[in-house]
């Protein structure tokens, strides 16, 4: 596992108590995991990437600013609050943009149709990343983590178990990460877990 300098000033940046106030120790409904425990797998997955100190200040934010609602809510009060960096909003809303132009909600699957593998109404084309490095890392860190969390906790589980299947996995092609790249980000977080006795 690797602990970057970025890594260690990310968790003392504005960004990381912001969203720490915000969660608190509240868990997620379904699993009863600790909703800051999706941003720590994250920054483990952004270290290993050697992403960027702003791209992991972006990544603790951007739960914050991802859905409309969180958006008009948080996004004013925030900026009086918190002394963000420009580049790091900048992050936070281009990764806004690119994750909800290919959400899961938009994937519907059907035994039958004339679509392969009986896949329709996907988003039309492959989700993007888009051409900032910092932000691609960024969804990485979002997909994989989602992805490893999903498979624990809700495939074959959840109502739209296959459709998120296929969600992850379009995601994770698009993002160029193959079997072996996810599955040593997955070990990294697992490490790190272990370490700390979790």
């Amino acid at each position: 596992m690797i602990v970057t300098e970025a890594a260690v000033r990310a968790t003392w940046s504005p960004e990381h108590h912001a969203i720490r106030d915000h969660y608190g120790d509240r868990s997620e409904e379904r699993s009863g995991v600790p909703l800051m425990q999706r941003i720590e797998e994250g920054l483990i997955i952004l270290g290993e990437l050697d992403a960027s100190e702003e791209a992991m200040r972006a990544f603790c934010l951007h739960p914050l600013f991802l859905a409309d609602d969180d958006l008009v809510r948080h996004g004013q009060d925030f900026m009086d609050r918190v002394e963000a960096d420009p580049i790091v909003i900048m992050l936070v809303m281009e990764f806004r943009s690119r994750a909800n132009a290919w959400t899961s909600d938009r994937i519907h699957l059907s035994g039958t149709g004339p679509s392969p593998n009986g896949l329709e109404g996907l988003p039309s084309g492959l989700p993007s990343a888009g051409p900032i490095d910092a932000v691609k890392d960024m969804l990485i860190a979002d997909k994989v983590q989602g992805r490893k969390a999903f498979i624990r906790h809700d495939r074959g589980r959840h109502p739209r178990s296959d459709a998120l299947d296929v969600y992850f996995d379009q995601w994770l092609l698009a993002l160029g990460v193959g079997l072996d790249e996810y599955e040593e980000l997955c070990a990294a977080i697992d490490i790190a877990a272990a370490r700390r006795g979790r």
